[in-house]
């Protein structure tokens, strides 16, 4: 079914042009970068959900993001993954993962930042943090709620930033850059506290679920078969398709073929690719196979579906 061709979809990058992607062509907001498509030392924004489009994505994004939700809810999708986020809750994004923002109660509202890696690699690098930090790599939980105190503890941290984006200050990007530091800090205590590392949890289906979707986030492209995401994380293949039925109603191959059909989709709505060129993309032998395949997930077929998308 599967043709293995090396490439991928269209990744945005943090660059003035991204800003179109995210917010509505208005004045009346005045946090941050919510009115300008400027980027601090080319690599740095700060926003608020105002004027922000009601949908977003799903789009694959080459920098990292920080959300805290200050009130209301939305669907926040992280590759297979989907998250309602509410108060207090802090929402992690790191580079290649296909993200989408969708149906935004009326009283949603969130202050978020986006940055490259290049911006912060003076003062985090991610390897060098990824056990200290896991929400900032694609193996962590990457959307948790924290304490009423936490929540306001990392908005003002979100308001220093702010300010010295105003007042724009000497060293503006390495303060921005320490007060990133000082929200992982925060974020961390409660990680730490909320979740106990995988090896006490191993025979959970929740964590095993959580694993194995975010093997497929990363493999799904080149890897199709659920015994080989069963090697990956040491169980059998049946243990895997037990445990993931039981945690999220379908079974394994059908939460790999999900992450195809949201690549699909990403890759129909935001690049200019043909029906053809986008199956052989996404390693299809032949383009009625996708077509088939696209239709079965979706009831609709990939020319339908951009088309609605327009």
């Amino acid at each position: 079914m599967y043709k293995s061709i090396p490439s991928e979809i269209k990744k945005y990058t943090l660059d003035p042009t991204l800003h179109a992607l995210h917010k509505l062509n208005s004045t009346s907001a005045n946090f941050g970068m919510d009115n300008t498509s400027e980027l601090l030392d080319g690599g740095f924004g700060l926003y608020s959900t105002v004027n922000t489009k009601r949908s977003i994505g799903p789009a694959k994004t080459e920098y990292y993001r920080i959300g805290l939700i200050r009130s209301g809810t939305a669907k926040y999708s992280i590759g297979l993954e989907t998250f309602q986020p509410v108060r207090n809750t802090i929402v992690f994004g790191v580079p290649g993962q296909v993200f989408s923002l969708q149906e935004p109660t009326e009283d949603f509202f969130a202050y978020y930042m986006l940055f490259s890696e290049d911006f912060i690699s003076e003062t985090l690098l991610p390897g060098k943090y990824r056990v200290q930090y896991p929400f900032i790599h694609y193996e962590g939980v990457q959307c948790f709620q924290m304490t009423e105190e936490e929540g306001t503890e990392i908005e003002s941290l979100f308001f220093k930033i702010n300010d010295e984006i105003m007042a724009q200050n000497d060293d503006v990007s390495r303060a921005i850059q320490l007060y990133i530091h000082l929200i992982l800090i925060n974020a961390g205590r409660n990680y730490a506290r909320s979740f106990p590392s995988a090896s006490e949890q191993s025979g959970d289906s929740s964590i095993l679920f959580t694993r194995f979707v975010k093997l497929v986030s990363k493999h799904f492209l080149t890897v199709q078969k659920v015994s080989a995401y069963a090697d990956m994380l040491y169980v059998s293949a049946d243990h895997l398709n037990r445990a993931i039925k039981s945690y999220s109603l379908k079974t394994a191959h059908e939460l790999i073929d999900e992450m195809i059909t949201t690549e699909a989709k990403a890759y129909l709505r935001y690049s200019q690719y043909t029906i053809s060129e986008i199956a052989y993309l996404l390693n299809f032998t032949d383009p009625s196979h996708f077509n088939k395949f696209f239709k079965k997930i979706t009831n609709s077929t990939p020319n339908q579906y951009r088309n609605k998308s327009e």
